[in-house]
């Protein structure tokens, strides 16, 4: 039976003599017009905010936070610089290296640098001179209450006023009384030399404070630099003993490794899919100008699709981390409106049919299924717009643009562009190199139309079963999973993890900020009255407030010590063991006490204490413990959530809590919200557009059919391969709906348009053309699976699950579905004949 093949109508001819009579003067607006495109682009990209806020909403708390953290104080961002000595007896060397080190890093910029420490000897000093005051009133009392007592029992055995002979003499020993404040002074960390250093580790440090606060990396990086720079200039450590090795850790060098990482394998994919997609688009078509035909209006399609994005009402100025790579991926999706165009042409064209009318036949056959596949692939990306995450929804504005550009540049654009470059006689064309390929596929559906349909019924049966299983385990709650991989070997994974054991605590603390001192003094007893017997006792190794810097009641302090003083007697004194004077003659201090001011203490004690107009004491400082719990979504909630509670002093003005973590914990919850939105959102929508597309013809049944099963297959491959759904690969799945669903539209599209009778020939022409499509896909996803970045990689693993599962049920499982359904309709029909070719 020979297919009745849809002939182009008089518009599409029109159109297609107005395109080639006017293709010089449309591409000279065109090219015009992308002048300011490709100006506001570039100003995007020189834009690019690396800052982590940048992708949560302005209003989010922790954003807020961070934001008054900048207007009120310096910031508490740090670089460690680590030296493994190899061995105990390199620590002196290993020392001297540093000391070297921090000679030239004082003479850096303060805008780079705020301080540098190697260790904590004026801290140490300090404290020694001044520990009684920093000891509570009552602590005091119970001192010299302990004095009183054995001066009692001195002066009773004296005079023989002691009734019980075998009575044990009363204790003088503070020990317990100074272990209750080794950690109330945590700048300071005592070791043997009054140095950040571990001998047993074979591990020594230095770090220094960056001179502002960014959660970008541009900063960072300068000072990174620059650092690695004296180190070679000192001729690194091993030059001071060999075997030495230096690290770099805390915040600064995470940011600024990750995004070495990230640009890295971008940079790789990039050439690698540039390649690739060049190589199968010449291999597929038979024909260089091929490239020149497709690549040119997607470029045009790229930057029109940013440009339009910074207008009103969209008002995209500026990228992140998240949007910056889109350009790409505008160019991976939006070049399958092209190839099925140009596929539909040459496809006329080797049958010996002039240029214009072989554009006229390939306008009018891939126009509807384009336009279904540019719509639905546009609200995909459309829907993200509903969600709170800022860069979710920047990817939706400039990603749905991107769609529709696409769509309008390969159908306005190329036509002239062919007619320019398709020199070739009409015997010279070439057949497409898909034809032996789907005939051979065709064959085996034709074969066995009925087993095919049998397994993917039971895929999908299993696959329905796999995903009705889905819980909470199934989402990433690890954020350390998603660093680059070789972090922990040899990275700041790895180095990181030792400083926190040396410190004893994170380097960098979390800041909780208030509008009046009584408000961090209150919110400061609350959290610490947690760390002792409540939830933050599981993630909290220390808390630091003014009192900690500048004591309370020290008129008082310094009365009760000079009681104390005059308590011990010469004789009391005499009866105490030499070790336990000593100790309290330490504990006591100088004679002199004087009452101590800001002025008077190192200024390292009021680092993140200290406002940028002199103000202190507003702050409270939280020093997360080491360990794995914090880098878990649900600890972060656990932790930021119970600052924040216990930040509430007045309901009405509570206090602010900044940090890396507070922002972690924010961006988890609204994942955990926005997730399930946007899912729902995209395959709606997608559905809603293939409906109104095909005008609720039957065949939308089968291609809505097609997208669930293809769907349900990545959704349940995704669970079998143990992959965990996080903030960097739920994106797939929205993105899933409208991508995957071109390939089912194309094939029906092309199915309705030769008169739904020939399955062979739908599958044959445009079955190929679709799998060219999903192969540039797949091809620019899979180059992320060479990614370092483990959010990266798990990302392309995702997408390219869901790109095969949907091209399978697409030019396999559907096609299946048609041959049945057409026996079905004609059962005395032979199957050879309701195919033609």
């Amino acid at each position: 039976m020979t297919a009745s093949v849809s002939k182009p109508g008089r518009r599409s001819k029109a159109y297609v003599a107005f395109l080639l009579k006017h293709g010089r003067a449309i591409w000279f607006l065109v090219l015009l017009a992308c002048v300011p495109a490709v100006y506001r682009t570039v100003e995007l990209y020189v834009h690019l905010k690396s800052d982590i806020e940048e992708l949560l909403p302005p209003a989010a708390p922790s954003v807020v936070a961070l934001n008054e953290l900048r207007r009120r104080n310096h910031g508490l961002q740090y670089l460690g610089v680590m030296v493994d000595t190899g061995r105990r007896e390199n620590i002196a060397a290993g020392e001297k290296f540093l000391d070297d080190l921090a000679a030239r890093i004082r003479t850096y910029p303060k805008d780079l640098v705020r301080e540098v420490r190697t260790g904590t000897v004026e801290e140490q000093k300090f404290v020694e001179r001044n520990a009684p005051l920093y000891v509570d009133i009552a602590d005091l009392r119970e001192i010299r209450a302990r004095i009183e007592a054995r001066r009692d029992y001195e002066v009773s055995r004296d005079t023989g006023l002691d009734i019980e002979d075998d009575e044990p003499a009363p204790s003088v020993d503070t020990s317990d009384i100074e272990r209750k404040y080794q950690t109330r002074t945590a700048a300071v960390q005592r070791s043997e030399n009054s140095r950040f250093t571990n001998p047993d580790d074979a591990l020594t440090m230095l770090f220094v404070e960056l001179g502002g606060f960014s959660t970008g990396v541009e900063q960072a990086r300068a000072l990174l630099d620059r650092v690695k720079a004296d180190v070679s200039a000192l001729g690194g450590a091993a030059k001071y003993a060999s075997g030495m090795r230096v690290g770099y850790a805390s915040d600064v060098a995470s940011a600024v490794e990750e995004l070495d990482a990230l640009q890295g394998d971008l940079s790789v994919s990039s050439v690698l899919v540039i390649v690739a997609v060049i190589a199968v688009i010449i291999g597929y078509f038979r024909w260089s100008r091929s490239v020149l035909v497709l690549v040119p209006p997607l470029l045009v399609a790229t930057v029109f699709a940013f440009a339009w994005s910074s207008l009103p009402p969209f008002g995209v100025t500026e990228l992140n981390s998240n949007t910056a790579f889109l350009g790409s991926i505008i160019v991976g999706n939006g070049i399958n409106f092209g190839i099925i165009l140009l596929a539909r042409y040459r496809e006329e064209r080797q049958k010996g049919v002039s240029v214009e009318e072989a554009l006229a036949y390939g306008v009018h056959g891939a126009r509807a299924g384009t336009i279904a596949a540019a719509l639905a692939a546009g609200v995909s990306y459309a829907s993200l717009v509903l969600t709170e995450f800022r860069g979710f929804r920047q990817f939706g504005y400039i990603g749905g643009l991107g769609m529709v550009c696409s769509w309008l540049c390969a159908f306005v654009l190329m036509p002239p562009l062919i007619s320019w470059l398709d020199r070739e006689p009409k015997h010279a064309v070439v057949p497409t190199s898909n034809a032996t390929l789907m005939r051979s596929l065709v064959s085996v559906i034709e074969r066995r139309p009925a087993l095919i349909i049998l397994i993917a019924v039971a895929c999908t049966a299993l696959s329905t079963w796999q995903v009705s299983h889905f819980n909470a385990s199934r989402l990433e709650s690890d954020f350390n999973k998603l660093r680059r991989y070789d972090t922990w070997a040899n990275g700041e994974g790895y180095w990181g993890r030792r400083m926190d054991r040396l410190l004893g605590h994170y380097l960098t603390p979390t800041m909780v900020m208030f509008d009046t001192v009584a408000d961090a003094e209150e919110a400061g007893k609350r959290i610490r009255g947690s760390l002792a017997n409540g939830v933050l006792r599981r993630y909290v190794a220390t808390v630091r407030t003014i009192e900690d810097v500048v004591p309370v009641d020290q008129q008082a302090k310094i009365e009760e010590i000079r009681a104390i003083r005059l308590t011990l007697t010469p004789r009391v004194r005499a009866a105490l063991a030499p070790e336990k004077r000593a100790q309290l003659d330490d504990f006591l201090g100088r004679e002199d006490l004087d009452a101590v001011t800001v002025n008077d203490v190192p200024s390292s004690f009021l680092t993140g204490l200290q406002e940028r107009d002199g103000t202190v004491g507003r702050q409270v400082l939280v020093y997360p413990k080491p360990g794995g719990d914090l880098s878990q979504a649900a600890a972060m909630s656990d932790f930021t959530d119970t600052l924040r509670a216990l930040a509430a002093v007045r309901p009405a003005h509570p206090g602010r809590v900044a940090g890396s973590i507070p922002l972690s914990a924010d961006i988890a919850r609204l994942i955990r919200h926005d997730a399930p939105i946007a899912s729902a959102a995209s395959l709606f929508a997608v559905l809603a557009v293939v409906l109104l597309v095909l005008r609720a013809h039957r065949v939308a049944s089968y291609v809505i059919g097609s997208l669930i099963v293809g769907v349900l297959w990545q959704a349940a491959l995704t669970m079998l391969l143990g992959v965990k759904i996080s903030f960097a690969n739920f994106i797939a799945f929205p993105i899933t709906f409208g991508i995957g669903v071109d390939y089912a539209v194309n094939v029906m599209a092309r199915y309705v348009n030769d008169g739904e009778c020939d399955v062979r020939g739908a599958v044959i022409a445009t079955g190929g053309a679709v799998g060219l499509c999903s192969l540039t896909t797949i091809i620019g996803y899979s180059s992320l699976l060479l990614a370092k970045t483990r959010a990266l990689f798990y990302f392309g693993l995702v997408a390219v699950l869901g790109e095969v599962s949907c091209l399978t049920s697409a030019v396999l499982v559907l096609p299946a579905l048609l041959l049945l359904v057409s026996v079905w309709r004609s059962p005395t029909r032979p199957r050879a004949e309701s195919a033609s070719g």
